[in-house]
């Protein structure tokens, strides 16, 4: 089976007044995840969100597709591939264990 990539946004924080604008996002924390079989990773930031320019979507019109791709532009291209591949590397090592830790022999 292969690796599910997820991301998620648990706060948005936004100015509550902003050059006549209300609710305007200025910083998103995320999380993106990465599932297989029963295995899980994920790593965790939060990014700025510049200022409007043009068009404005209101606060309660956002949509999550929106909001992933300001992370994205914010992060990079190549940022988002490294954590992808980071992921997939830390779900193998837990299929896969390369190292463990025990409780000496005489306990």
């Amino acid at each position: 089976m292969a690796i599910a990539y997820s991301w998620s946004f648990p706060v948005l924080d936004v100015k509550l007044m902003e050059d006549g604008l209300t609710n305007v996002v200025y910083m998103v924390n995320w999380v993106y995840a990465a599932a297989d079989e029963g295995y899980n990773a994920s790593v965790y930031g939060t990014v700025g969100v510049p200022a409007p320019t043009g068009a404005f979507t209101p606060y309660d019109q956002l949509t999550p597709q929106q909001v992933q791709g300001w992370v994205v532009e914010a992060l990079g291209r190549e940022q988002v591939d490294q954590m992808t591949a980071d992921l997939a590397r830390q779900i193998d090592l837990q299929k896969n264990p390369v190292d463990a830790a025990l409780p000496p022999p005489w306990l």
